[in-house]
């Protein structure tokens, strides 16, 4: 028995320490991507040039997007903040997509 809860122990701690650290990734990541994502109206007014200038950014926020929309944690967490967020990357994408072009 002494040689299955030193283990056990580790294993639980190590669980408890992964959801801790998805909770304070999930909450300071959402927000922030919040914050940096225009919204719809703001990518209504920008011009074809100002939305090529930030692509980068707005690819780079997008993919985090999709790996919290991935882990369980976070979308058990902040599921409905994330959900929106990827329909904001969704017309991004496709915003994106138009001014490139075919």
């Amino acid at each position: 028995m002494k040689k299955i809860g030193l283990p056990l122990a580790v294993v639980v701690l190590l669980a408890g320490l992964f959801i801790a650290w998805s909770y304070l990734t999930t909450e300071n990541n959402v927000g922030a991507i919040e914050a940096r994502l225009p919204s719809e109206e703001q990518l209504n007014a920008m011009s074809p040039d100002a939305l090529a200038a930030i692509k980068s950014e707005l690819t780079s926020d997008c993919t985090k997007v999709a790996g919290m929309a991935n882990n369980p944690i976070a979308r058990y967490l902040r599921g409905d903040a994330i959900k929106s967020l990827g329909e904001r990357c969704d017309l991004i994408k496709a915003r994106l997509g138009s001014v490139e072009g075919p």
